[in-house]
């Protein structure tokens, strides 16, 4: 085998590799762009679920302190008094009805 020869054989065998490595470089970087594509597909579905708990949340809240209003408005002593008064017909006791137990 000449020198000729034998570069020849070596050059074509590392273009045989050049062409694999090129094709794999490929496909690797299309592997790695799907998987770009597809994470920042799920990030964006992820951030717009967070979106709409984060409104339900606010929503949520907002109840919560008019229900905070509302219990506050009917747990008012002076309410309470009037029901009793009114609607009871409860009294406060006077001083000869009270009976104090000793022991």
């Amino acid at each position: 085998m000449t020198r000729d020869t034998l570069i020849g054989t070596v050059a074509v065998w590392f273009m045989g590799w050049t062409q694999i490595t090129a094709t794999l470089l490929v496909v690797v970087g299309i592997a790695s762009a799907l998987g770009v594509i597809q994470s920042v597909h799920v990030t964006r579905q992820q951030y717009s679920e967070l979106q709409e708990l984060r409104a339900i949340q606010d929503n949520l809240d907002s109840e919560y302190e008019m229900l905070l209003l509302e219990q506050s408005a009917w747990a008012d002593y002076a309410r309470i008094d009037q029901v009793a008064r009114d609607d009871l017909m409860m009294f406060a006791p006077t001083a000869e009805s009270l009976i104090v137990v000793k022991r």
